[in-house]
């Protein structure tokens, strides 16, 4: 397989070698399509992040840059127990993590059951 050394994938396959996680890549491959600026905007966090996770040298925790990575660019879903039904990531991580007051009574909904749902990553990461 021919592979650009210039790329962001590249890199992540230097940084990781066979420990390359798909996210990493879906990541690396983001900011190929666009640019890592695009990317970290995408993501709410700076370039330096973004360059740290694709080059393995990110020290804070890689499970919730692996959330932020697939709610921005992937296409997953989670069973959402407010509605028995699958909800794209996205809308679970941004719902969940709203701190503005509930006006809506499905904000309320999510208000109430987001921080005991076991899709909520955040809880167990303080």
């Amino acid at each position: 397989m021919f592979v650009n050394h210039g790329t962001n994938l590249a890199k992540a396959l230097a940084a990781w070698s066979s420990d390359l996680p798909d996210w990493v890549r879906l990541l690396a491959s983001a900011c190929d399509t666009t640019n890592q600026r695009t990317v970290a905007e995408r993501l709410g966090k700076s370039n330096g992040y973004v360059s740290r996770l694709i080059n393995r040298s990110y020290a804070g925790s890689y499970s919730e840059a692996e959330t932020l990575v697939r709610a921005a660019f992937g296409q997953e879903g989670v069973v959402c127990p407010a509605f028995a039904d699958t909800i794209p990531l996205a809308s679970c991580v941004r719902s969940r993590r709203r701190r503005d007051p509930p006006t809506t009574a499905i904000r309320r909904l999510y208000a109430r059951l987001c921080p005991s749902c076991p899709n909520n990553t955040d809880a167990q990461e303080g």
